[in-house]
């Protein structure tokens, strides 16, 4: 789903079309309800970070290393966890959103073409 069409995410885009996929908004969906649960705020906070490095890749995408084969991930700074993304021309799609603990295997196994 590209960013701004139905999707909880801001709608400015500078250089790059965003696109989240459904996976990935329920990854972050799933954590924000976890985080909301622990402490009221929290959830929306986490939501908040992950936001801005969203924002952050339709500016500059390659920022952040290559992981696997084309995948790239960003590291959510404030919460332990890693955001998945691959970048094709102009558009940057996010793929995942995965604790960062969690063993890559399981990611890496969610980034079909």
């Amino acid at each position: 789903m590209a960013r701004g069409q139905g999707s909880s995410w801001p709608t400015k885009s500078l250089n790059f079309v965003i696109q989240v996929r459904r996976a990935a908004e329920l990854d972050v969906a799933e954590t924000q309800l976890w985080y909301e649960a622990q402490q009221t705020g929290l959830g929306a906070e986490f939501h908040s970070e992950v936001s801005q490095i969203i924002d952050r890749l339709a500016e500059t995408p390659f920022i952040y290393q290559t992981a696997y084969r084309d995948v790239r991930r960003a590291i959510v700074h404030r919460f332990p966890y890693l955001i998945w993304y691959r970048v094709l021309g102009e558009v940057v799609t996010v793929l995942a959103c995965t604790p960062g603990r969690q063993d890559p295997g399981k990611a890496i196994g969610r980034f079909q073409y």
